[in-house]
């Protein structure tokens, strides 16, 4: 029986397959106090993580969270880098929230499903026909880990060429929000790529003054939402967040679907022989294999829940890849079926929902939907067997070999 007091995001026992620790632990302490971030409340059911993602004693702003486990004396260095994380539209509450909501909002809608889809197929393409000749392939390498980022790239406004190297310091700022044993030179990694994202951005924003709102960073620099409008240095803090938080959900999404398939035959023929069944199955994905697997809150106020006394300043961490497994609310949760309609919790819910799901969906589709067209006969290969990334709180494949 797995203890769930021992439960930690960096435990390498749940890397692989954490959902029979996440059934273990509904059925004996689904709310429970863990030593992760210093001391944090852990919820696993279906209906704790959905009434507390939109409960309102509890807070998104956590911007304090990657340094809170941190003694306090290292804590001091990093003042700098919580003030830039407060200014993420993601950690506002209340009017400030929705305002800046708002206004993301209207540039998000500017990028049409149309444009969104025309700028994912060209990239899918393009890293497919690379391909050509190869009789094996490493699907997250070379498809569902660059396919992000080279998107978000182009959509932000900067040159495609660069995705690498924003993709490498959005990882080092993800993974203060994957795992949980952070140090302070993980903190001081994860910052030094933050400061050196933001001006990579202030000079692109620059360069582009004079456009229109036809990409993400410029729709930021020129859109008034209710007489608001975001200064440079917050338009680009926004676009950082976006890039942290479009790449890992993106990317794992993607591999963990394509292994999901591999392991459920049927739901891939039942996809070849009705493709009207792909938007089901997007969500499907989602709720199977969530990759992003917790969403962070803070108690704003002290109060007891379910017998629980939940004290203010303490992190409230509903595991949504839990809930979406819980049988009471998903018969055969561990079974894939894209015919499902899942009302899932992955992009979170109320008014922090994810802000880029729109864009995650399609991507997805898009990828997954002509990968199998035009490789009909791609297979999954168990040797060398997938690698899983190192934490759980994002939890998806560093390696998938398929036989091209």
């Amino acid at each position: 029986m797995f203890d769930p007091h021992s439960f930690s995001l960096s435990n390498p026992d749940l890397v692989v397959d954490p959902y029979p620790f996440y059934e273990q632990i509904r059925e004996c302490d689904p709310v429970h106090h863990s030593q992760m971030y210093g001391g944090s409340w852990v919820l696993f059911s279906y209906e704790d993580a959905a009434a507390l993602l939109c409960d309102p004693r509890l807070t998104n702003d956590r911007a304090t969270l990657p340094v809170m486990a941190l003694p306090e004396d290292e804590r001091a260095e990093f003042t700098d880098f919580v003030a830039f994380l407060h200014d993420w539209t993601a950690f506002f509450e209340g009017g400030h929230h929705l305002l800046r909501r708002k206004n993301m909002d209207q540039v998000f809608r500017q990028l049409t499903p149309a444009l969104i889809t025309e700028v994912v197929q060209d990239a899918v393409d393009r890293l497919i026909d690379g391909w050509e000749g190869r009789t094996s392939v490493d699907l997250v390498e070379e498809f569902a880990r660059p396919l992000p980022a080279m998107v978000l790239t182009s959509l932000m406004g900067a040159p495609e060429s660069d995705h690498e190297k924003l993709d490498h310091w959005a990882d080092d700022i993800a993974y203060l929000f994957g795992a949980s044993s952070l140090t302070a030179g993980d903190v001081r990694r994860g910052w030094a790529s933050a400061e050196a994202f933001m001006a990579y951005l202030t000079d692109l924003a620059r360069k582009m003054a004079r456009h229109p709102e036809s990409t993400l960073l410029g729709g930021l620099l020129t859109q008034t939402t209710s007489g608001f409008t975001f200064t440079e240095a917050e338009a680009c803090a926004q676009c950082v967040l976006l890039m942290f938080a479009g790449l890992e959900p993106s990317r794992h999404l993607i591999g963990n679907a394509m292994l999901a398939l591999h392991r459920f035959p049927d739901q891939r023929r039942l996809l070849a022989e009705n493709p009207r069944l792909w938007p089901a199955a997007v969500e499907e994905f989602q709720r199977f294999d969530a990759p992003v697997q917790y969403i962070g809150r803070m108690a704003a106020e002290s109060f007891s829940y379910r017998g629980h006394d939940i004290e203010k300043g303490q992190v409230v961490l509903p595991f949504v890849g839990s809930a979406n497994r819980d049988p009471k609310q998903f018969p055969d949760p561990d079974v894939l079926d894209v015919r499902r309609r899942p009302k899932h919790l992955a992009m979170g819910e109320g008014v922090h929902r994810c802000i880029g799901a729109g864009l995650v969906r399609i991507q997805t589709a898009v990828a997954l939907r002509t990968l199998l067209t035009r490789r009909p006969d791609l297979e999954v290969r168990t040797d060398p067997e997938p690698e899983w990334n190192s934490y759980v709180g994002f939890h998806g494949l560093k390696s998938l070999t398929i036989a091209a």
